[in-house]
């Protein structure tokens, strides 16, 4: 009975929706490279994150998910305020790129494991965009299931999760020779910086629309 519940479509459908979210540029995964890249903990990062996207989840699944389709103007909050993270964040990380090269910078937040995984946690629970991918959507797209079915679901998304998580930050650390020149944590920065300003734009603008 449970072989099957986690070898249906339901979970076949979780993991690929799972699986479209790997490559998302948000703070969770750049963070995730940022660790792999400076050595900074990232397995401890890693695991902090995975194991909130697992409660979010089971608290989508749960019913909070669908329970804020029946307040669409909590959706548009909720992405006004990702837009607004996504550009404090962005600009933090500009921020960054004015320090002189001459030294490795390593991010400030990244000194300790217990500093790693405190921003783990903060570009997690205090970041909207989390709450739409792992809470909201999950909890939508699950409850077009039956009830036994959703959690098959859930199960093909964490699966995905865990690919995400533990394989951007070993990612990193692969690619952490490369990047030991501090001009090229400099350019990583301003990329990054950029990047996540720009899709607060399109986000900010989406909400309104």
């Amino acid at each position: 009975m449970i072989a099957d519940l986690f070898l249906s479509q339901a979970m076949a459908s979780g993991f690929v929706f799972g699986l479209g979210l790997i490559f998302s540029l948000g703070p969770q995964n750049l963070m995730l490279i940022q660790a792999g890249l400076t050595r900074s903990h990232p397995l401890a990062v890693a695991s902090t994150g995975y194991a909130s996207e697992f409660a979010l989840v089971a608290m989508g699944v749960g019913g909070f998910g669908t329970l804020l389709t029946r307040y669409p103007t909590c959706s548009g909050i909720l992405q006004v305020g990702c837009a607004g993270f996504l550009a404090w964040w962005g600009a933090r990380i500009l921020q960054r790129t004015s320090r002189t090269p001459g030294t490795r910078m390593t991010p400030e937040h990244c000194k300790s494991r217990f500093q790693a995984i405190g921003s783990m946690l903060i570009v997690t629970w205090l970041n909207p965009l989390v709450w739409l991918e792992a809470m909201f959507l999950v909890g939508v797209l699950a409850s077009s299931y039956g009830s036994e079915e959703q959690a098959g679901f859930a199960g093909g998304f964490l699966a995905a999760s865990a690919i995400k998580f533990y394989g951007w930050s070993l990612a990193g650390v692969s690619l952490s020779r490369c990047f030991d020149c501090p001009i090229y944590l400099k350019w990583m920065d301003a990329i990054t910086g950029s990047v996540l300003i720009f899709a607060a734009l399109l986000l900010a603008v989406n909400a309104m629309a």
